[in-house]
């Protein structure tokens, strides 16, 4: 998973803007109403702006019916809409590269060498990371609003904005960086004016091929950049039209004839730059919101005549029916997975068993033949019968304690609350898997194995980013006890730790789980965040967590003390 960290601000109850890293586990915890749901309706709203450019968003692509968003009055900070609503995205990108955008250069002449100089223009080997700014603004000249300005920063450093404007449908780049060490020329400075900028490839390339004038711009956290321009783009919103390149509007285009044959090569080369840099890193970003999986906070139990789902409808995950689905579409080692975990790791006395079976009318001609006295002359043609009826499925909770198949709607609800929790823990890989309250309906010691179940699987697979909203203290302890482990393991061991890793085949043997089973784990896989309200505002702390599994501060307010103060 790429994305490292969201910034959100004049989002709902946050108004200052506020950071949150994203590790392998994330949790988040706060008192009722206090915002906890707000970072989570923030991913939502981000799908929303780069698939479907929907800045008043209600209902969204991922939530369905269950998550209701209630349009940017309602997402709006004190429901001022004359304030931006802004959210930004840091993505790590040591292992992905950065599209490329070539389709021809303007002259629609294909360039002999093309393929070599491609590789030449390509930069994804020298982007580390990038970050991928929206804001959104209320237009009274549109009676809506909309997506004002599109930003990109790479390795650090801001790069270029898209900006659109308040009453036209008018869209333009408005800022490049042409002090962009990506693009800065190691000229000795020797042979070079002190007075004089270094020399930067886009600023030569961008004069070349564009008429535009430039002037300097200044952001507040950053020195003088000479970038501020007017590029006109020829489409109606500041996000890019995703997989393919920008528009630059002809009114802002050189007549590149008078360099001769080298001009369609230098007007590809800009191009490529500014759409790798510019609608690259939103693409990625785009790509993995994709990838965001939501459980929400109250699953539905599947009706009994529930049928396998024949079209994936990942909305369904907010109401946990899709997790049925998913177990319907498996096979029988992500089913013996789940019924492991159900079974042998939380003990709720159930199995998960997928049923398979035949139906026979009881009107046709095999029937009569089955129940007849005399089989001998037909039983070949019996056989073929039989094989020829379709064969059905079921899934089942199996009760082993009275030898009984159960349906969800015959078990008591924390069950049936429970098991999507284990299926999208378990399901899928380089998700965003985002779940809200898996501790709803269950007792403490289930608690504390599903805090085991989350940090089994994001060490299963790295891929997977878990986002818990979460009220559960024991959840945690169950986590920062198996930190303490480790750190023990590890200070009398060093390096020479046993892997924590394990194959599947693992979860068919009752005898693989012990209390005392350590995985590798540190405080760089765990992040914890305190979120609460201060003065009719969101303020959102990090609470972090030593090697030894220990938060570095105490709650604030006293959180989780409540068992203290009724003892004592």
């Amino acid at each position: 998973m790429i994305i490292k960290a969201l910034t959100i601000e004049n989002f709902k109850g946050i108004r200052e803007p506020v950071r949150i890293e994203f590790k392998p586990i994330t949790l988040l915890f706060g008192q009722n109403s206090a915002g906890k749901s707000t970072v989570l309706q923030a991913l939502h709203y981000a799908r929303e702006l780069l698939e479907r450019q929907n800045a008043d968003a209600d209902l969204t692509l991922q939530g369905g019916e269950f998550v209701d968003l209630g349009g940017f009055e309602n997402l709006v900070h004190g429901y001022d809409r004359n304030q931006p609503v802004r959210l930004r995205f840091d993505l790590d990108l040591t292992k992905d590269d950065l599209p490329e955008y070539h389709f021809g250069n303007r002259s629609g002449k294909i360039h002999s060498e093309r393929e070599r100089q491609l590789q030449e223009w390509n930069l994804s080997s020298r982007v580390s990371s990038a970050w991928v700014s929206l804001t959104v603004i209320w237009s009274d000249w549109r009676a809506r609003s909309f997506i004002s300005q599109y930003e990109v920063g790479i390795n650090g450093e801001h790069f270029a904005r898209i900006s659109a404007a308040v009453d036209t449908r008018r869209v333009w780049i408005s800022a490049l960086n042409f002090n962009h060490p990506l693009f800065i020329s190691n000229d000795d400075p020797q042979h070079r004016n002190e007075d004089e900028p270094p020399s930067s490839q886009l600023e030569l390339l961008f004069e070349i091929v564009t008429n535009v004038k430039q002037s300097t711009i200044t952001y507040p956290t950053e020195s003088a950049m000479r970038g501020n321009v007017e590029v006109e783009l020829d489409q109606d919103v500041a996000v890019p039209a995703w997989g393919g390149a920008l528009n630059i509007s002809e009114s802002c285009l050189q007549d590149l004839s008078i360099h001769g044959d080298d001009s369609d090569v230098v007007y590809d080369e800009f191009t490529f730059y500014i759409n790798q840099l510019i609608v690259g890193p939103g693409e990625l970003l785009r790509e993995e919101l994709k990838k965001f999986r939501y459980l929400g906070p109250i699953r539905e139990i599947p009706p009994r005549n529930y049928q396998e789902l024949r079209s994936p409808d990942a909305s369904r995950w907010a109401s946990g029916l899709a997790a049925w689905d998913i177990l319907y579409a498996s096979d029988d080692n992500f089913i013996s997975r789940v019924s492991y975990w159900m079974d042998t790791k939380l003990k709720t006395g159930y199995s998960v068993e997928m049923r398979r079976y035949k139906e026979l009318k009881t009107s046709s001609l095999l029937y009569h033949q089955l129940i007849s006295n005399d089989l001998l002359d037909s039983e070949e043609d019996i056989r073929s019968e039989i094989l020829r009826l379709p064969e059905k499925r079921r899934l089942v909770l199996y009760d082993k304690a009275r030898d009984q198949d159960l349906l969800p709607q015959d078990i008591g609800i924390g069950i049936s609350q429970v098991l999507p929790v284990v299926v999208s823990a378990l399901a899928g890989t380089g998700l965003l898997v985002a779940i809200e309250q898996p501790e709803l309906h269950i007792h403490p010691r289930l608690q504390t194995e599903i805090g085991e179940l989350i940090l089994r699987a994001s060490l299963d697979d790295p891929e997977n980013i878990f986002l818990i909203e979460t009220h559960s203290e024991h959840l945690l302890l169950r986590i920062m006890k198996k930190m303490r482990q480790f750190s023990s393991i590890m200070q009398s061991y060093g390096e020479e730790i046993v892997d924590a890793t394990y194959d599947d085949a693992s979860y068919a043997e009752d005898s693989f789980y012990s209390e005392d089973h350590i995985y590798a784990v540190n405080p760089d896989h765990v992040g914890v965040w305190f979120i609460e309200q201060c003065d009719s505002k969101t303020v959102v702390r990090e609470m972090p967590l030593n090697k030894q599994g220990e938060l570095v501060k105490a709650w604030p307010d006293g959180f989780f003390e409540e068992g203290l103060r009724e003892v004592f």
